[in-house]
């Protein structure tokens, strides 16, 4: 046994003896000594009458006897008159609990076994509690949230206030927060890990998005390595994502030509993006779109590389999947992707399906997608534009994200 359990049991078994001791001699007759004003009554008393007990000395009344009563004027036997007090010592007094008629005695037993009772309860109930409290997680008594959420750096905590996780991107997680100076709402993202491969990645898009200013792409408002590496832009609560589809067509006619704006502009600094999809338009109040997460964006006049280091399969560009086939990725592959994007704004459907990812892959590289007509007779006004967007050949689509701007006007001024 533990020795604060031993502690406790002997207090509680302490406590309850010395409450016990006082009644069991109270209870066991009278005291061995007596006050002196018990003395003197006993004095009072006569002899044994014979008959096993003692007869008080009678009341001063006059009995009738054939001699005259004669009356001692003081005897050492005389019953103290009514007016004598008789004032007893106490140092002499040994009373037991309750003699004198007081309660406290009682209440003072009762609250020593009400102790006793509960340091033993106490003692007998700690195992099961210490038991039932090994099965909880350590972190099931934390009080208090934490000051910010999972994977927000504790070096930018300084900077921010009410920070609050928004998703994931690329390499990289977004977090909405407050900034500390003026009280702005901004997103701030951070790498996902902080691996050689991971900063490389996030110190490049933090290069392309810091040069890259239009209407149509998303603000960045800071960008820094210090105290680490993070991006800090303008907030913008809703994706394309969360747009119900279908959309009617001159809506989603408005919101493809913003975000082809806004690649001409890339495209025509040498950057292209190359993961373009709903979760990547972001949507002002008036559902002006932005293009966000430039994480797998490159320049193809730096690089040698053949595919994409990320991409999402359902608005893939063939060449992404196979490009030994198809060649390499370009501005191509970001038209690509906006003519899959307008596909399911206009039909709700992606131009492709499959029961996998490998039937996926086979449909991008080798099906042709059906003509959104097919789906809506609505909508076939739209066919030519899309359709061309998706061909598979990267030289048979628009020569330029501009020249799909175009297109798109024309089909607007049309409507």
């Amino acid at each position: 046994m533990r020795p604060d359990r031993m502690a406790a049991l002997l207090f509680a078994a302490a406590l309850l003896l010395a409450a016990l001791v006082p009644a069991v001699a109270g209870a066991g007759g009278p005291p061995e000594h007596s006050s002196a004003s018990e003395k003197a009554l006993e004095a009072t008393k006569k002899p044994d009458n014979g008959k096993g007990g003692t007869t008080p000395e009678p009341t001063p009344t006059t009995v009738p006897s054939p001699e005259p009563t004669v009356t001692p004027a003081t005897t050492p036997t005389a019953l103290p008159s009514p007016e004598a007090t008789v004032t007893p010592v106490p140092t002499e007094t040994v009373a037991s609990p309750g003699q004198d008629g007081s309660p406290w005695p009682g209440v003072l037993l009762a609250l020593l076994l009400v102790g006793a009772g509960a340091a033993i309860g106490m003692h007998l109930r700690r195992p099961q509690e210490e038991a039932a409290a090994a099965t909880v997680p350590p972190d099931a008594y934390q009080t208090m949230p934490p000051l910010h959420p999972p994977g927000f750096p504790a070096e930018l905590a300084g900077r921010y206030d009410r920070v609050a996780f928004v998703g994931r991107g690329g390499l990289g997680q977004v977090f909405s927060a407050m900034r500390g100076d003026d009280g702005m709402t901004v997103a701030v993202k951070v790498p996902v890990s902080y691996d050689e491969a991971t900063g490389k990645t996030f110190m490049r898009e933090m290069r392309f998005q810091e040069d890259l200013v239009h209407p149509n792409i998303v603000r960045v408002r800071s960008v820094n390595i210090l105290p680490i590496p993070f991006v800090e832009m303008e907030y913008l609560p809703r994706s394309l994502d969360s747009l119900k589809k279908p959309l009617p067509p001159a809506e989603a006619l408005r919101i493809a030509a913003g975000i082809a704006a806004g690649l001409a502009y890339a495209h025509g600094r040498g950057i292209v993006h190359r993961d373009i999809k709903p979760g990547n338009i972001l949507l002002a109040d008036d559902l002006t779109p932005k293009i966000a997460d430039w994480g797998t964006s490159t320049r193809p006049a730096e690089t040698r590389e053949t595919g994409a280091a990320g991409f999402t399969l359902a608005y893939a560009a063939p060449e992404q999947i196979d490009p030994e086939r198809f060649g390499r990725t370009g501005a191509a592959t970001d038209i690509y992707q906006l003519g899959a994007v307008l596909y399911e704004m206009a039909t709700g459907k992606t131009p492709f399906a499959g029961e996998g990812a490998g039937e996926l892959a086979l449909a991008v590289r080798n099906a042709e997608p059906a003509p959104p007509s097919a789906l809506d007779p609505a909508l076939a006004g739209l066919d030519a534009v899309i359709l061309r967007c998706l061909a598979k050949d990267p030289a048979d689509r628009y020569r330029s994200a501009g020249e799909m701007l175009d297109a798109i006007r024309a089909l607007e001024a049309g409507a």
